[in-house]
């Protein structure tokens, strides 16, 4: 789902999971996060439906959104424009109202807009709520739940909400063309057909290292435990950079202790560390096509991965700003490889960029930094 707001506007989860007022107690809705535009004021901000459905409820506060599944979309802290009423068909990209400001209605003393997915028992009864994940992902996001107090706080999103909105490609599996009857005929004497380059399929190198660890590149927003699936490797365990502190966290599906790491928010463009099991050949499969992201960077070294095309290692990083230098591990011979502009060229030894390479990359201030592909 997009975030419930115009397209291009860029929002951050104020309260998460798990608060005082986002809790069993409060309505069963655990789930609910609040979310605050960071890129201009919140107030009057313009809300847009994040679903297509029926509205089922309307106050002068919020309104009800039942979805296809059954499911009841609760956006309040907003003032609904005149025409939402109940039994109102709405579509993604569609105007719901306007966030209110401070004053002019019960939130807390923020603008911002409480948004929450329930279980419906129609006319705008709501019950317990659910996370937002799978197909109800946030701009690609999985918001995936513990108990862990205000969670998935300072989550950031880039809205896409328009109208003919269509959700992130995922890279699922392909049915094969029906080769049974049916079928078309072949083609006459004189006839040319084009038939589609089937997509690449990924290999293990002959030579890939056995065993030990390996930087991964995140190609698409999900979870920790999220993306440990997405890989299906042998691997055992992933640790996690946090740059604001230089410390690491560790994911070990079979350990419940890293049950709140396995929650915890992966951006395309992020990297990790993957342990892979020993006497095991293993490497992580290249983005299936370059694209664009942008990435927060903290001042000190930020463990990102490069999402771009194959290119030259100074190219690449030419628009990242304060940087110092770049360092990538090299699982074959086990070293590692660095850049900095200010090295003698013998000092150099990480040459090329390849797409879905992971490294880290040391800057002197932080700054938010594109990928251009």
């Amino acid at each position: 789902m997009p975030i419930p707001a115009p397209a291009g506007t860029t929002w951050s989860i104020v309260a998460g999971y798990n608060t005082g007022t986002h809790a069993e107690h409060d309505g069963q809705d655990p789930h609910a996060i609040d979310i605050v535009r960071t890129d201009a004021p919140t107030d009057w901000t313009p809300v847009h439906s994040p679903v297509d459905g029926e509205v089922t409820w309307s106050d002068n506060n919020g309104l009800t959104i039942r979805d296809a599944n059954g499911y009841a979309h609760l956006l309040v802290h907003l003032d609904p424009d005149d025409h939402i009423t109940r039994g109102l068909r709405v579509n993604i990209g569609d105007r719901l109202g306007l966030v209110f400001p401070v004053g002019y209605d019960a939130n807390g003393g923020v603008a911002h807009i409480h948004y929450a997915i329930h279980e419906t028992y129609g006319g705008g009864y709501l019950g317990r709520s659910r996370p937002f994940i799978g197909m109800y992902a946030i701009e690609g996001r999985e918001l995936h739940w513990s108990d862990a107090y205000n969670l998935h706080a300072g989550v950031e999103f880039t809205s896409t909400n328009a109208r003919n909105w269509t959700a992130p490609e995922i890279s699922d599996p392909v049915d094969p063309p029906d080769s049974g009857g049916g079928s078309d005929p072949p083609p006459t004497d004189g006839e040319r057909v084009t038939v589609p380059e089937p997509e690449p399929v990924w290999t293990i190198p002959a030579d890939a290292p056995v065993g030990g660890w390996r930087a991964v590149g995140v190609s698409r927003d999900t979870s920790v435990a999220g993306f440990f699936s997405m890989l299906e490797a042998p691997l055992s365990e992933l640790a996690v950079h946090d740059s604001r502190d230089d410390s690491y966290a560790r994911f070990d599906p079979s350990d419940p202790a890293s049950a709140a790491v396995a929650v915890r928010s992966l951006q395309a463009g992020q990297a990790v560390w993957a342990l892979v099991e020993p006497t095991i050949a293993w490497l992580p499969a290249p983005p299936t096509a370059p694209r664009q992201v942008t990435i927060r960077l903290r001042a000190g070294a930020n463990l990102i991965s490069w999402q771009g095309p194959d290119r030259d290692v100074a190219e690449a990083l030419r628009n990242v700003a304060h940087f110092s230098h770049a360092y990538r591990y090299d699982p074959y011979s086990e070293g590692w490889q660095i850049w900095s502009p200010d090295a003698p060229e013998f000092v150099n030894t990480l040459g090329r960029l390849r797409s879905g390479d992971a490294l880290y990359v040391v800057v002197r201030v932080g700054s938010v930094w594109t990928q251009l592909p």
